[in-house]
């Protein structure tokens, strides 16, 4: 659990703090590479993108999800909506917990998914047809998604009554999250055209 990733509990913003926060990213950056590097070859094999015709699914796909995002229409997200098992925590040495949170994190198909830009990116990653292209789409989800404890973690400070988690999700509903992603949703779909 990423509430485990916290100075408080390594004690402050010391080495081990930061071991934690490097192994964290790292498996999150490597999962989400890993999980393009799939789609990207699974596109391969069926052929993607089709001529090209494939990338009006990209289009469909970005659009609605921008649309969710400006306007709260009620389009479902594709995540299992839980959380990695936290008996890692207490098997694992911190590091391994951390780097096992962060891959599974990574894939976000089967964590917690606050906005459909990486369903965007992962169908962008598919339509690509090239494992390489599919895994440098996906990577960044994995790296930002490893980030955020830092901004998780700042925005806790002086609050004891919620973990990370819940300041990450109370983010992610003010305006500001949902407008970006709107707006970069909205890029994809037109840059989708254009291909």
């Amino acid at each position: 659990m990423v509430e485990t990733i916290t100075p408080v509990v390594y004690g402050g913003r010391n080495r081990s703090y930061w071991t934690a926060v490097a192994f964290h990213t790292l498996g999150a950056g490597l999962s989400a590479g890993a999980l393009g590097l799939v789609l990207g070859g699974l596109g391969w094999l069926v052929g993607a993108p089709w001529d090209g015709s494939g990338w009006w699914v990209l289009v469909a796909v970005a659009a609605a999800y921008a649309l969710r995002e400006a306007f709260g229409l009620p389009i479902p997200l594709p995540d299992l909506d839980r959380q990695v098992p936290d008996w890692w925590r207490t098997f694992y040495s911190p590091n391994v917990a951390a780097l096992l949170y962060g891959l599974g994190l990574g894939v976000g198909f089967v964590t917690f998914l606050s906005f459909g830009t990486f369903v965007a990116v992962a169908v962008g990653a598919f339509l690509s047809g090239n494992p390489f292209l599919g895994a440098a789409m996906t990577a960044p989800f994995g790296l930002a998604r490893g980030l955020s404890i830092l901004v998780a973690v700042r925005n806790l400070e002086g609050r004891e009554d919620s973990g990370i988690r819940d300041v990450l999700e109370e983010m992610a509903v003010t305006d500001s999250p949902r407008f970006i992603n709107a707006a970069v949703l909205s890029t994809i779909a037109m840059g989708a055209t254009l291909i």
